[in-house]
């Protein structure tokens, strides 16, 4: 496992997929508003999975964290390969969490502008994007301020949020 995550060509695959994924998001976006312009129904359900899979990904790294700390309390054998994943996750949490924001603003816009009669899915995914820029905006403040009492602060509210937008998805996913 740690010949995989560690590697670099991962890592570098890892930024070029985000930074493609984040044009195509950026490009779908632009289409939205150009008259004459239909794009496909599909492509934009497409972004919403990706940006769930983003989301994921950006939780993982808890996910992780607390099963390498388990892991290591426990003598377990394979915790090496969990430490490998928990630095993965970690050095691209930013990349995973600003990719599903960008993804998710094309696929909500999209879906607030073209709904077919669908408004529990519509208030849903309202109410799961102010959550993820919640998150989002927590995690910038962190990432500017993350000294001292202060620091550990706005990462328990961080946390938080992002506990309140797993919620707010699984609601939306589930209507």
């Amino acid at each position: 496992m740690k010949a995989v995550f560690s590697h670099p060509i991962v890592h570098v695959g890892v930024k070029i997929a985000g930074a493609l994924l984040a044009a195509l998001s950026v490009a779908l976006f632009v289409l939205i508003w150009l008259p004459g312009q239909a794009p496909h129904k599909e492509l934009y359900k497409l972004l919403g999975t990706i940006a769930e899979f983003s989301a994921i990904a950006g939780g993982g790294m808890w996910l992780v964290r607390h099963a390498f700390i388990q892991g290591k309390k426990r003598n377990i054998r394979w915790q090496h390969g969990l430490k490998e994943a928990f630095l993965f996750f970690r050095k691209h949490h930013t990349l995973f969490g600003y990719l599903a924001l960008f993804l998710v603003i094309s696929h909500g816009t999209y879906f607030f502008l073209h709904h077919d009669d669908k408004m529990g899915r519509v208030y849903s995914g309202i109410g799961a994007f102010v959550a993820l820029l919640l998150v989002s905006t927590l995690g910038y403040v962190l990432q500017r301020f993350n000294k001292g009492k202060q620091g550990r602060s706005y990462k328990q509210l961080h946390q938080w949020a992002a506990l309140l937008f797993g919620g707010a998805l699984a609601i939306h996913l589930l209507m």
